[in-house]
């Protein structure tokens, strides 16, 4: 297995990733990143996850994560995909991008048009 790694990591440096709306991991995460379009940047433990929840809207799908002090929404096509990597914690980050970046990923990958994060608590509590 860390020969598979060691050559991902030897492929990543010889030509960086595309922007992805989610990465993930061979193994459980302990944190996840959320990464919502010009805005600002959250990282939370996936222990402290409460609840999921997934929907289809139309022609979007949506999944929503509860944690204790936030509320994530994301939007997109092809979410259902990564449910089971939500589910066992193997998502490491999430992140929207522009519709202009559509065009640059497969047809049926997973797409993040909205991504937002909501704080649950109460700011005047906080150091």
């Amino acid at each position: 297995m860390s020969c598979l790694r060691e050559q991902i990591a030897k492929m990543n440096a010889e030509s960086p990733p595309a922007a992805r709306c989610v990465e993930t991991e061979f193994q459980p995460a302990a944190m996840v990143t959320f990464c919502p379009l010009q805005a600002k940047e959250w990282t939370v433990p996936w222990a402290r996850l409460d609840a999921v929840s997934f929907s289809n809207e139309g022609e979007s799908e949506r999944v929503e994560l509860f944690f204790p002090h936030h509320h994530v929404i994301a939007v997109g096509e092809h979410l259902r995909d990564i449910m089971d990597d939500i589910r066992h914690f193997k998502v490491r980050c999430l992140r929207d991008l522009p519709a202009s970046h559509r065009a640059s990923l497969k047809s049926d990958g997973v797409f993040i048009s909205q991504l937002e994060v909501r704080s649950l608590a109460d700011p005047s509590k906080h150091p």
